[in-house]
């Protein structure tokens, strides 16, 4: 009997202390939460109320893009300590075949400096190409705001730019590119059509020579002479009926680019 009672107290003792120690544990690991939603920010790099208002603002881009959007945050130790997007993947969400971009925001304590790091999926991987990357990375919204710690507005600019990326383009759109070269390509055309016009009218009159009456041509006879043919063959392959056209895989993914 006074050894089920130890027993029975033993048991008792540790359930106290697994009660007691399991927010430590949720804190220790704070990667296993089973769904972060939109903003995963066990760094604290953002304020509560900062982070509900990104979260909210990536829901109405996705919902207008089509594209989901994710984002985290990461304080190390120093350069070689980082979170990459498949520890993401693997801790807090699958982005695998679903088409996302990821943010992720790394503070090194050390040396006192952020870097952030862009992750796509999915077709995103494909829709939204290098240069479209590197101009939503290198954005001045982006790039100034997430180096000097201004983690909410430069994570709002780049959501802004990725969500724009997936449904058409960033940056200067082909149109006005097309229309800025053809005003060139025009000024160019009357400038040079000027200066053969100036070089024409600077030339002075010439002096008429009497050709009838200083030369002479007789034609007595013509002759044609054929030399040799030349028949220049070149050969076309055919493409194959069952090559594709660039085709679209909506698994792949990883990491596109970081500053």
């Amino acid at each position: 009997m006074k050894y089920a009672m130890l027993k029975k107290s033993a048991a008792l003792l540790l359930a106290t202390l697994c009660l007691a120690l399991c927010p430590a544990l949720g804190m220790a690991f704070p990667a296993a939460a089973a769904d972060a939603g939109r903003v995963y920010d066990p760094s604290g790099l953002l304020t509560e109320a900062r982070a509900a208002d990104l979260a909210a603002r990536m829901e109405t881009l996705s919902e207008e893009s089509g594209v989901e959007l994710y984002f985290a945050t990461y304080v190390a130790d120093d350069r070689y300590d980082d979170f990459y997007g498949d520890d993401y993947c693997t801790r807090v969400k699958n982005l695998r075949g679903t088409d996302a971009v990821l943010l992720v925001v790394t503070y090194e304590e050390r040396n006192h400096t952020y870097y952030y790091n862009m992750y796509t999926y999915g077709d995103a991987n494909y829709d939204i190409n290098q240069k479209e990357v590197n101009y939503i990375l290198d954005s001045s919204d982006v790039y100034n705001n997430l180096k000097t710690g201004n983690v909410y507005d430069g994570a709002v600019a780049f959501f802004e730019g990725a969500a724009q990326a997936f449904v058409g383009r960033v940056g200067v759109s082909w149109g006005i590119i097309i229309a800025v070269s053809a005003v060139i390509a025009l000024l160019i055309a009357i400038g040079v059509r000027a200066g053969v016009v100036a070089a024409y009218k600077r030339k002075k009159a010439t002096v008429d020579y009497p050709l009838d009456t200083y030369a002479k041509l007789n034609l007595t006879r013509k002759e044609d002479t054929f030399v040799r043919e030349y028949v220049t063959r070149t050969y076309v392959p055919r493409s194959s009926g069952g090559s594709s056209g660039g085709g679209r895989h909506g698994g792949g993914g990883g990491h596109r680019g970081g500053r």
